[in-house]
């Protein structure tokens, strides 16, 4: 099964890939937030995606502020428009995370790293379905 990860921003969305075995995720593009619809929607006909994992940026204290808001009001909408399953994962300190893997990537890359975070959302998703031994078919509700 074919899954899009997407770290959402108000800016700036991140999308990787995973591959149909799910062991293999990787950086996809950044797309300007504006058009990230369409180009989500090109992406999974394209790419026959089964599954989408939207990244939640939750607070420190685990609450829900507006970033949390931008991720489901356009997980909601692929749902809704594209009749596809939706998946949340907490995304919490992805793009810490990408940093410290590779700390000059902004500096010496002149890069965003929005594709990075998202590939670590989707992983982070793909090892707990490993874990748990979770099946999930493309109809299943959201976890």
């Amino acid at each position: 099964m074919r899954w899009l990860g997407i770290d959402a921003g108000t800016v700036h969305v991140g999308l990787a890939i995973s591959d149909a075995e799910e062991h293999i995720v990787v950086p996809l593009e950044i797309v300007p937030a504006n058009v990230a619809f369409p180009a989500i929607r090109a992406i999974v006909l394209r790419e026959n995606i089964q599954g989408i994992v939207v990244g939640l940026p939750l607070l420190p204290s685990g609450d829900e502020g507006y970033s949390v808001e931008v991720a489901r009001k356009l997980g909601s909408k692929l749902e809704i428009d594209l009749k596809i399953a939706v998946y949340y994962e907490d995304e919490t300190l992805t793009t810490e995370a990408v940093l410290s893997r590779e700390p000059n990537i902004n500096k010496k890359h002149k890069r965003r790293n929005d594709d990075l975070a998202a590939t670590l959302i989707l992983d982070q998703f793909l090892q707990k379905r490993r874990i748990d031994n979770i099946q999930i078919d493309a109809g299943d509700k959201k976890c």
